[in-house]
């Protein structure tokens, strides 16, 4: 409109040239001006939002620990105030820090560390998760605790590819963990390098095997860029945690967290046990012999078995278990005086644990089979356990599209090359039954399209890596909208730029043959095509980034997305050589051009029939709810390591 109105008064006021030139000029003033306040606007409201963005992160970690915190404790809310002890370096120590602490006292002991770096260390089961999980939810709900304090996050260095810098990979996971709050990478970007999140990274003994070699192991380098992880102020604050064995190994090659205070957790005194024991029963004298064990053996077989909160879990998970029909007890705990060494009393309860856990499932008790989930749950641990020390893949986490690889590389890519073949064969038979004489430009256009659709559906088939899922958006928060709005205009631009270019060279050889009319209803036409196409994308990509909320909904996303783009396609290509075959198409088109990851997905299920059950999604989830399993992200992953590599050990019942 400035454009427009400034010509207008050039030539009104037909002036010499310099004058007309400042004429034209004029209206721009006003313009540049809006265009200097917008600019300025926006630094204000970039500025805020980094303050909501935190703001946002503390809200969005503080109720996913909560649930997570709830989970591992149990049912009634009980927990063990376990007690830790400092474990002074050779040299470069955190100051501030105490001889001795406790679980309730976790916050004030990190916040008085100079520099804030804690390492967290303690035998399997001892409660490192739930001492970082205490330590995230204290400093978050903390009284002093302003708006642009730092976040706590916990990160699993399992998925940690050290080939990259701990700022980039940090970036990366806190937008994949938190981009359904509208966390872009670029926003997550911002905070990390900005020191506006605190990394909790957990499990640095999971990153690497124990034949390993220690000048490969990706825990070292994982330490050196910790050590070399700056802030303006100086060293970054940090937690970390790992087992002892594994971080007493590391430290041996004076390999170990510079200017932090190292703790260890003690294990659980036998007093703490028996009250534990008789807060989560219902009859504590059932229990009587194990506590008064406790009391006289304190350093027997028993006591040092059930010294962490992760076996007294076990034990009272199993012991605690009823007839469903009768309410009597299935088993008694004296019967664990009975086991001879630490390994009996852990098989032992671990063998039980998992059928106890499963008939006590909170809302479908008995869905499956305990031997059933037994099989089920070693086969996917045995999975995990094949993981190659080379690689940098995850050996803790399920993830529903990368399970293929499980049934067979080879028999997974035979099987999806079969289904692409089936179908090139059927549009061959399809396309020899058309009849080529007088065939015009429209059908041989759409029989060269069928031709290459054929041939690219072996291609996709025969690939070793398939695609990541598409995810189908749901318009949650006016960040998103925008954001959305924003994805649907650019997609659009694009579609109808492209179209109209298309349509004005067709309109132009149409014309010419056909009229100016029919040219331009052929331009305006295949125009029109492309903001429809540029729209249909726009709305079910949406933002690409933003996850699901369920770790089953990545496949069913991909796959739905996959089959609507194939049936619009279908349809189109229905017009010319029939509706039925038209779907067919669309079908392949969806399933091997538009998704990947769900396609190879169900191939995945036809083959590894009997290893798992059909709906591996919907066991999984029923396998969480009973405690067997946790989530983490768009993954699930055992409730312990013990019980995965026990699994693995014992893959039938």
């Amino acid at each position: 409109m400035t454009v427009v109105l400034a010509l207008w008064l050039s030539k009104h006021f037909q002036v010499a040239r310099l004058g007309a030139t400042l004429v034209a000029l004029a209206p721009t003033l006003p313009g540049a001006y809006l265009a200097w306040a917008a600019y300025r606007d926006d630094r204000r409201e970039a500025a805020a939002d980094t303050d909501a963005k935190i703001k946002t992160l503390a809200a969005a970690v503080a109720a996913a620990e909560t649930r997570q915190r709830a989970q591992l404790i149990g049912p009634g809310a009980h927990r063990i105030d376990v007690t830790f002890h400092q474990r002074t370096e050779p040299a470069n120590n955190a100051t501030g820090a105490a001889p001795h602490g406790r679980l309730t006292d976790i916050v004030s002991y990190y916040q008085n560390l100079r520099p804030a770096r804690l390492a967290i260390t303690g035998e399997p089961g001892a409660g490192k998760t739930l001492l970082t999980l205490d330590l995230i939810l204290g400093l978050l709900t903390h009284p002093g605790r302003t708006d642009t304090d730092s976040v706590p996050i916990r990160f699993s260095l399992a998925d940690w590819n050290t080939d990259h810098s701990i700022q980039k990979w940090l970036a990366h996971q806190v937008h994949q963990q938190f981009r359904d709050q509208g966390i872009t990478l670029a926003d997550a970007t911002t905070l990390v390098d900005q020191y506006h999140v605190l990394p909790v990274l957990d499990g640095l003994d999971e990153m690497d095997t124990d034949a390993t070699p220690a000048g490969r192991r990706r825990a070292a380098r994982a330490l050196e860029e910790l050590n070399d992880y700056q802030a303006p102020t100086g060293i970054a604050p940090v937690v970390l945690t790992c087992r002892t064995t594994q971080y007493e190994d590391l430290a041996a090659l004076d390999l170990r967290m510079r200017e932090s205070a190292r703790i260890q957790l003690d294990d659980v005194n036998p007093g703490q046990a028996a009250a534990y024991l008789i807060a989560r029963s219902t009859s504590p004298d059932r229990w009587r012999p194990v506590i008064d064990t406790f009391t006289t053996a304190p350093g027997g077989t028993l006591a040092r078995s059930l010294a962490t909160p992760w076996r007294l879990n076990l034990a009272v998970t199993a012991y605690e278990e009823r007839h469903p029909d009768t309410l009597a007890y299935l088993r008694e705990p004296g019967h664990l005086l009975t086991l001879a060494s630490p390994s009996a009393v852990r098989d032992h309860l671990l063998a039980r644990y998992l059928p106890a856990a499963s008939r006590q499932h909170p809302t479908r008790p008995n869905h499956y089979r305990p031997d059933q989930t037994h099989r089920w749950l070693a086969a996917l641990a045995t999975h995990l356990a094949t993981t190659t020390p080379a690689s940098t893949a995850s050996s803790t986490d399920i993830v529903l599209h990368q399970l293929w690889p499980m049934a067979g590389l080879r028999r997974v890519r035979a099987a999806d090359i079969l289904l692409a073949t089936l179908f090139a064969l059927t549009f061959a038979t399809q396309l020899l039954s058309q009849d080529f004489v007088g065939l015009s430009l429209n059908q041989l256009f759409s029989t060269s399209v069928v031709v290459v659709i054929a041939l690219g559906l072996i291609v996709q088939a025969s690939a070793l890596f398939v695609r990541e899922p598409q995810t189908l958006q749901y318009l949650r928060s006016s960040t998103r909208r925008r954001e959305l709005a924003r994805n649907i205009g650019r997609r659009i631009a694009r579609t109808l730029v492209i179209g109209f270019v298309i349509g004005l060279c067709s309109g132009i050889v149409v014309g010419r043959k056909s009229g100016l009319v029919i040219g331009l209803v052929v331009w305006i036409g295949i125009g029109l095509l492309g903001l429809s196409v540029g729209l249909w994308f726009g709305l079910m990509r949406g933002l690409p980034d933003a996850p699901p909320t369920d770790p089953r909904h990545p496949v069913r996303d991909d796959l739905v997305f996959g089959l609507a783009g194939g049936l619009v396609f279908g349809l189109i290509i229905g017009s010319t050589f029939g509706t039925e075959f038209g779907l067919l198409i669309g079908l392949a088109v969806g399933l091997y051009w538009i998704t990947g990851a769900g396609r190879r997905y169900l191939v995945f299920l036809c083959c590894v029939r009997g290893r798992l059950p059909w709906h591996v999604g919907t066991f999984l989830n029923w396998a969480y709810e009973a405690g067997l399993l946790r989530i983490s992200g768009v993954a699930y992953q055992f409730r312990h390591r013990e019980l995965q590599d026990w699994l693995t050990a014992h893959p039938t019942p």
